[in-house]
Order: structure tokens, then C-alpha cells, then sequence
């Protein structure tokens, strides 16, 4: 999440004092209570949106939705979660620039020079040619992360308003202004949508790696950070070593990091479970948007059938939505499990 660096070297948040007295680690605060709960709320609102967009976009596998919910239900829900993320995403940019230009901080993630080098010597380290370059409270990956999930967001806000209001495209005065080309109107309608559909689920794929960097390689089997707002002393110098010698005032003695780490077998499982995830998704994603581009998916350019519906492969394309499905319904109910422990002060 794009935030502000307002640290106070050091400084020990709300609610961490208790961990690290039961721990006898220092702790330091990573994330404000603001950056909290706009992370939660705007999380939830995504997945809301992917739990009533996918049967949408893929009724023929995910329509048992609508008819548990009915599909007016369903569609509604879709636009009050979209337009409950447009009000805080708005709410959290006005934050973040009045305090960036105001405040006593500065906006931690916005792109430097030092994130190309970073990124240089990232990829020596992987290829054994050097040691892992520190990084800042962002590493150059996090800040990619972060402006390429906003980009994404932002198209799918602007499109997904469209779509609300489209009427604008069959109204009379702006099928006039096409100059007789009424035709033209329908066309630009499909557009709009394909381009939601396909930025909704390659975003899709970004969130499920957003998740594995930050629930499996950074810890495992679940990061709390995002609901405590804090983090160990030894975890951040192992991540965020140049941020951590900052707020520690180059305190070199951080503790040990005991981070729980997945095994050699668990990574590989669940890294071939994201690839397969990633497959199922990209291949989705062009069946219904990239080489369909009737939303009645009745025409395939250069495939005789859908494949996304019809044959063997319907097969793996039903499980693997339906997965997905059950999956955004456990993130949301971790987030608001999350949510609701950090508002009765236990985070």
C-alpha cells in the first residue's frame, strides 16, 4: 500500500507494547492505524467485487451464486463494494499527498533512483554475484507491487463506472454525436467491458502474488503486520534493513530473526499451486475477454468452440473457479476476523 513515512525512530505502536513485553523483542511500527484499516477495508472491497464479478463474467461454472443470492442481489452488492473503494481509494490518496506535502513524513513509495539499482543488485543476488542489496521500507519489488495494483485499479474504477452509467453509450445524444455510426456505440461498449474483465483478472493473478510474497516468503503461514500494524526489530532488519537501521537509530542489536519459514516440500507445493492458479486465470482471462469479444461468448476468434465451457478442459476451468471462489471467501473472512481483533484492541 502507497503510504507515508511518519516514523518516529523507534517509536513502538498502539498495541505492540504487549506482544513485545510477552516476547521481549522490540517491535516497530510499519504500518499507521489509518494505512490499517484503509488496507482492510479496501482489501475486503476487492474481494467482494471478485465474488459477485466472477459468476458474472463466468455463469456457466459459477452460477450456483446466483441462484443462493439472486443475481440482482449479486449485482448490487458488486456496485456497493465498488463504489465503497472508490470513496476510501480516494479518501486514502487525499491522505497521503496532504501528509506528503504537509506533514512531517514523506511518501515512502514513491519510485527512486535507488530502486533501479536495488533492482540490479536484486538480480546479481539470485544469480550469486552479490549479497541481497538492503532496501528501505519498500523494497524496489513492494513499490512495483503497489503502482501496478493502483494503475490496475484505477482502469478497472473508470471502467466499472462506465459500465454503471451505460447508459451514456445508448443515449440518443451520444449515438448522434457518432455522426450515424450508431453501430459504433455497441462496439465501444464491449470494449469497456473486456477491458474490465481482462485488468480485473490479471489483477487477480497480482493479488494471489501479492499474497504468496507476503503470507509465505516474507512469513508463513499468515502475516499479521497488515492488522497489528507492526513489526519485529529482527524481522525488519532481515527485510528492510536500511528502514530498520533508521528507526532503530542504529541499534545493531535486533535480536535474531526467528521468522517462521515454509519448508523446502510446503514452498514447493505452494508455488506449483500458484503457477497452476496463474494458468487457470490467464487462460480464463483470453477465452472470455481476449479471444471472445461477444459477451455472449458464442463467437471464438480462431477457436471452434469454448473451451471454458465445452470439453475436457471444462472440467479443470470449473474446479479451478470455483477454488478461487472459495478462497476469496476465506480472505475476506480473515480479513474481517482481522478487522474485528484490532478494533477490540487484541492486535
Amino acid at each position: 500500500m502507497m503510504a507515508t513515512s511518519t516514523d518516529t525512530p523507534g517509536e513502538i505502536p498502539g498495541g505492540a507494547d504487549a506482544t513485545e513485553a510477552a516476547t521481549g523483542e522490540r517491535r516497530l511500527e510499519r504500518f499507521s492505524s489509518v494505512q490499517v484499516y484503509v488496507h482492510g477495508t479496501i482489501a475486503l472491497c476487492i474481494f467482494v467485487l471478485y465474488l459477485t464479478g466472477l459468476p458474472m463474467t463466468f455463469a456457466d461454472h459459477l452460477g450456483w451464486l446466483f441462484a443462493i443470492f439472486g443475481y440482482g442481489n449479486v449485482v448490487l452488492l458488486h456496485v456497493v463494494a465498488g463504489v465503497v473503494f472508490i470513496t476510501v481509494a480516494t479518501y486514502y490518496l487525499l491522505y497521503v499527498l496532504l501528509t506528503g506535502l504537509f506533514g512531517p513524513g514523506r511518501i515512502a513509495a514513491l519510485p527512486t533512483r535507488r530502486d533501479v539499482s536495488e533492482a540490479i543488485g536484486y538480480v546479481k543476488y539470485l544469480l550469486g554475484r552479490g549479497e541481497k542489496p538492503a532496501a528501505d521500507k519498500y523494497t524496489w519489488l513492494q513499490k512495483g507491487e503497489i503502482w501496478v495494483l493502483g494503475v490496475e485499479l484505477l482502469v478497472l474504477s473508470v471502467t466499472g463506472l462506465l459500465l454503471w452509467y451505460r447508459g451514456l453509450f445508448v443515449s440518443p445524444e451520444f449515438r448522434a454525436a457518432l455522426g450515424g455510426h450508431e453501430q459504433l456505440a455497441d462496439v465501444l461498449l464491449l470494449i469497456v467491458r473486456d477491458i474490465h474483465v481482462v485488468v480485473a483478472l490479471t489483477m487477480l493473478m497480482g493479488i494471489a502474488f501479492h499474497l504468496y510474497m507476503v503470507n509465505v516468503k516474507e512469513r508463513f503461514p499468515f502475516n499479521r503486520t497488515m492488522f497489528t500494524g507492526d513489526v519485529s526489530a529482527s524481522r525488519a532488519k532481515h527485510h528492510w534493513a536500511d528502514w530498520a537501521d533508521e528507526q532503530l537509530e542504529g541499534d545493531a542489536d535486533a535480536g535474531h530473526d526467528e521468522t517462521p519459514v515454509p519448508s523446502r516440500r510446503t514452498l514447493a507445493v505452494i508455488t506449483l499451486a500458484l503457477l497452476a492458479f496463474f494458468a487457470v486465470v490467464l487462460l480464463s482471462t483470453l477465452f472470455a475477454a481476449v479471444l471472445s469479444p461477444l459477451p455472449t461468448r458464442e463467437y471464438l476468434l480462431a477457436l471452434p468452440f469454448d473451451p471454458v465451457t465445452h470439453g475436457a478442459a471444462s472440467v479443470v476451468f470449473f474446479v479451478g473457479l470455483n477454488v478461487a471462489v472459495l478462497l476469496i471467501v476465506a480472505g475476506a473472512l480473515a480479513i474481517c476476523y482481522g478487522l474485528a481483533k484490532r478494533l477490540r484492541g487484541e492486535f
